[in-house]
């Protein structure tokens, strides 16, 4: 018998070579501290689709972060040739401190390994960080928010097991200020709280410097303390694009915060301001009045002249021109009339006149605001047609409607009137003042008009309001509109009230404020964004002298020595004035 043997090889049929399919990963990164070496180096190894070791793959294998952890960067070397299929990463550091890491290997043409989860850790503390900065604050004040420190590493990673003593102290003194205060605190969770530092004197450009022994110190960003104003009074406004508010101070200065986008705050600038910025009124002008409108504010001078700023179209500021202002120009009055008081609507202006109760209007008169029966924008102003023998001691502006109280006690309104706020019991717009159909025997001592709502107060202290009331902002209980004035409920002796857009507030002869209506941003400040149908007491002891309703916010005067002005509700732009645009569901004092 012939055996036939045949060599091996000799066929062509040699033993597989396993392909490389994908990587795996041998040895895992383990936990590491914030810029040290993730020992021992991970391992990927190249494999088959069973799993065995391509030995003789030579890849490039590099590994990153995976996208889903924390947003650090990997260093050290991240790419790396196999040898004999495996990947070797011995030097890979990561120093942003974090848990749940993981580092992704890939390699052309092959599926790439996903590590475990694995933690780096702060490492040895170093270094002092100011994590809350000091903001701008009255001198005397604690700044606030509450100033913290971090005790961090060399990576700028906090250190949550350092309990090191933190001292603050002032490091650029412009004002030659003492830091009161806490001025020393201890770590917890790696973090100094100083809660209660005050620097008493007014500077531009103070900066605190922190220590801890055995650390860097660090110095934080310049900030300003402000001298404390009293005001007399203040207006809030606003419109869709945005709000503002205004305030006049006892030396007859004027300060406006908020929105800016059309010179509203008479800085010069159409830049927003979240802390009170100085309108620029021309040399040796002084105020007695403001009011601040939709996207224009306007004022009364000591002398009686009128002054407005903003936007003008429609010729709202009066001066003839239908030419936005970013500074106060002059209303172009007729000859020898002066002004007591001004209002401001969305697009209108008035005033009351200083002799004779007659009311005065200039700008839209789409509705009839302006009240001189024309139905013509005037670019300057005309007189309001009131009926024979009506004269007028106070002025009130809506969104598009206007108001006047009567030397009678009545109230007369003209204009717009969808929502009944004419008080007349028609929804008809009227072009020349009408009188509100009050109850009987009842006259009025004030008279305050809101964007579709007018409200007024009698001498004893009953209010009513009518109008719109979609938002419960008549304060009678309901959400419907009155056509004629309907008194406020809760049984509050007010002193004085003001529409705003939604909502309206009001102060007792107790000096106690009250609001009722819309609160979804907290306007009412009461603490809580839930509307209310009858006043509602703001929250805090303050003790108040005049109130003032805005779109979306309220503010008013302090009573006493101080006379500060606070404010609440909606700070998309800095109308609360408080150095932020956070909204505020109670009373907030202005950084003034």
């Amino acid at each position: 018998m012939v055996l036939a043997v045949a060599a091996c090889g000799e066929s062509g049929s040699g033993p597989t070579l396993p392909v490389a399919t994908r990587l795996g990963i041998t040895v895992q990164p383990s936990n590491a501290t914030a810029g040290a070496a993730i020992a021992p180096g991970m391992q990927v190894v190249i494999v088959s689709s069973a799993g065995i070791t391509v030995t003789t793959a030579t890849n490039a294998v590099t590994v990153v972060i995976d996208s889903n952890s924390l947003g650090a960067t990997l260093l050290g070397t991240a790419t790396v040739n196999a040898v004999n299929g495996v990947a070797t990463f011995a030097n890979l550091s990561i120093t942003r401190a974090g848990t749940g890491y993981r580092l992704v290997a890939s390699a052309s043409g092959l599926t790439r390994a996903t590590s475990a989860p694995f933690a780096i850790t702060a490492g040895a503390a170093s270094q002092l960080a100011f994590v809350i900065q000091p903001r701008a604050t009255l001198s005397g004040g604690a700044i606030s928010p509450a100033v913290q420190v971090a005790v961090q590493d060399a990576f700028g990673n906090t250190v949550t097991a350092a309990t090191h003593s933190v001292t603050a102290a002032i490091r650029n003194n412009p004002g030659g200020g003492m830091l009161s205060g806490t001025t020393a605190a201890s770590a917890a969770n790696g973090v100094a709280t100083f809660s209660d530092l005050s620097i008493d004197k007014p500077g531009t450009g103070y900066t605190l410097a922190v220590s801890a022994d055995g650390l860097f110190d660090a110095t934080s960003t310049a900030f300003d303390i402000i001298a404390p104003l009293s005001f007399t009074t203040v207006a809030a406004g606003g419109a869709g694009r945005g709000s503002h508010t205004c305030a006049v101070t006892t030396d007859g200065t004027i300060y406006c915060w908020g929105f800016n986008g059309n010179g509203q705050l008479g800085d010069g600038t159409r830049t927003n301001r979240a802390v009170p910025a100085l309108v620029q009124a021309p040399a040796g002008v002084t105020f007695q009045a403001v009011s601040a409108g939709g996207q224009h504010t306007c004022a009364v001078a000591s002398t009686g002249d009128a002054y407005c700023w903003g936007r003008n179209e429609f010729g709202r500021l009066g001066d003839g021109t239908a030419v936005d202002r970013t500074l106060p120009v002059r209303v172009a009055a007729p000859a020898g009339v002066t002004f007591t008081s001004v209002g401001t609507g969305a697009g209108f202006s008035c005033g009351l006149a200083a002799a004779g109760g007659s009311v005065y209007c200039w700008g839209s008169n789409f509705a009839g605001e302006l009240g001189d029966h024309s139905g013509v924008d005037q670019l300057s102003p005309v007189l309001v047609q009131a009926p024979g023998g009506v004269t007028f001691a106070a002025l009130a502006t809506g969104l598009d409607h206007s108001c006047g109280l009567a030397t009678s006690g009545a109230v007369y309104c003209w204009g717009y009137n969808a929502f009944g706020q004419l008080g007349d019991n028609t929804t008809v717009d009227k072009p020349t003042p009408v009188q509100a159909g009050a109850p009987a025997a009842v006259t009025f001592a004030t008279v305050e008009a809101g964007y579709a709502h007018t409200c007024a107060v009698t001498s004893a202290g009953a209010a009513y309001c009518w109008g719109g009331n979609g938002n419960a902002q008549l304060g009678d209980n309901t959400t419907v509109d009155k056509l004629v004035p309907t008194a406020v409920q809760g049984g509050v002796v007010f002193a004085v009230v003001s529409g705003g857009g939604d909502h309206t507030c009001g102060v007792s002869t107790s000096g106690i404020g009250y609001c009722w209506g819309a609160n979804g941003s907290g306007q009412i400040g009461d603490n809580t964004t839930l509307a209310k149908l009858a006043p509602a007491v703001t929250a805090g002891s303050l003790s108040l002298s005049v109130a003032a309703a805005g779109l979306n916010h309220s503010c008013a005067v302090a009573a006493g020595a101080s006379a500060s002005v606070y404010c609440w509700g909606a700070n998309d732009h800095g109308e609360l004035g408080d150095g932020t645009t956070v909204p505020r569901l109670v009373p907030t004092r202005v950084l003034r």
